[in-house]
């Protein structure tokens, strides 16, 4: 049961051992400086990833070598030639449209630029927290907003990308970026790749309002009002507002209109509660979950213990963290119970669990490095963890 997971920040908050530095704008610097363009490019991934990658400025020059096999560089398609003023540089980091990738990414990327089928040893997940500066979602060489088809130029805000080994496996998904899901961009081409929106993703996409989904003051956290809104901040709000949200028995809190759910998953679930008339202690504490119907097969696969039978891969959000696995084992939830070692309370997180659990096998299993890892490897549970 291998699947990848995601880190994002903060995901490291829990985890002895791992110190995370922030990646900080550094102050009194001119945008043409290699201090600037540092910060700015490595700002496209989380600290814990940026922090050791490779840096390139925009003539392809190492500005910082890195450590992590990770690279951030530019990817605003004009290159020098978009900077108002040679001495001054970009006027922002979104401006730059900084990206960070590995190996697996940058050989999509060198496919993307020469035209041609990429050839990918496996999946690639790509980082762009800055954004990017438009494309039209059919045509993967249509960067200017005057050639586009009005109704497909996207301009996105923080996104992290999944470059496919094979194009088709992103058919099942949607095509419709205002869905706030994850979507295809460039369906039915060689590029194809599912763009994953982060909170802030629709800031610059007009005709779409996201109202910010605000703890509500004075609530119980056994009302159903507190319930909602602990359980749908597992996913970004886009996502989260439109969900069907169940308690803890499974009961509809809240019906929803995206074919998304969000739930607790604390494995004890009312148990925990130290007090069953007053619920949760925190939102995390409830270890909340946001899935689609995909998410839904492989949950029921793990629940029976059993294989789990996936029409395609799935995408599932756990924003507050989780409570701590044993990564090697699907069904140690108990940190008296773990390999010292294996256990890893998770923050703010993304899961991708596959249709293929081997697909996860040519990633890493270490959880400390930053980067899409692998928990449960070797099982039938293994899936993709992006810290």
């Amino acid at each position: 049961f291998a699947h990848l997971m995601i880190p994002f920040p903060g995901y490291y908050d829990n985890v002895p051992g791992v110190t995370v530095e922030p990646n900080v704008e550094p102050a009194n610097e001119s945008h043409v400086s290699a201090a600037w363009q540092v910060w700015a490019y490595t700002s496209a991934a989380p600290d814990f990833l940026g922090n050791k990658a490779t840096v390139l400025d925009p003539d392809s020059k190492v500005l910082r070598g890195g450590t992590n096999g990770w690279t951030c560089m530019s990817a605003n398609p004009q290159g020098k030639k978009a900077w108002a003023d040679p001495k001054a540089g970009w006027a922002s980091a979104r401006e730059a449209a900084p990206v960070c990738f590995d190996a697996a990414g940058l050989d999509w990327m060198k496919g993307w630029m020469a035209r041609k089928k990429p050839l990918m040893k496996r999946d690639a997940f790509v980082w762009m927290l800055q954004g990017d500066l438009g494309f039209d979602n059919t045509d993967p060489f249509v960067t200017s907003k005057e050639e586009a088809d009005p109704d497909q130029w996207i301009e996105s805000g923080p996104h992290l990308m999944m470059f496919p080994k094979d194009p088709a496996s992103t058919d099942a998904f949607t095509s419709d970026f205002t869905a706030g899901e994850p979507y295809t961009m460039f369906p039915g081409t060689d590029f194809a790749h599912l763009m994953i929106p982060f909170p802030g993703y629709y800031d610059n996409v007009p005709g779409v309002t996201v109202e910010p989904n605000v703890e509500p003051a004075n609530e119980s956290h056994v009302s159903a009002a507190w319930q909602v809104w602990a359980y749908t901040s597992a996913a970004p709000d886009f996502l989260g507002n439109k969900a069907t949200v169940l308690d803890p028995d499974s009961k509809v809190l809240r019906g929803g209109t995206n074919g998304w759910t969000c739930m607790s998953a604390n494995p004890q679930g009312k148990k925990a509660w130290a007090d069953p008339k007053a619920g949760w202690a925190s939102a995390r504490e409830a270890a909340p979950v946001c899935f689609d119907a995909a998410g839904l097969d492989w949950m029921k696969g793990w629940m029976a213990r059993k294989k789990p039978l996936m029409k395609r891969d799935a995408f599932v959000w756990m924003l507050q963290g989780d409570l701590g696995f044993d990564n090697t084992d699907p069904f140690v939830t108990s940190k008296e119970e773990a390999d010292p070692d294996q256990w890893i309370e998770s923050g703010p997180h993304l899961m991708m669990f596959p249709k293929d659990p081997a697909s996860t096998d040519a990633f890493t299993s270490d959880f400390t490095a930053g980067e899409p890892y692998t928990m449960f490897p070797g099982t039938d549970f293994a899936h993709l963890m992006i810290p």
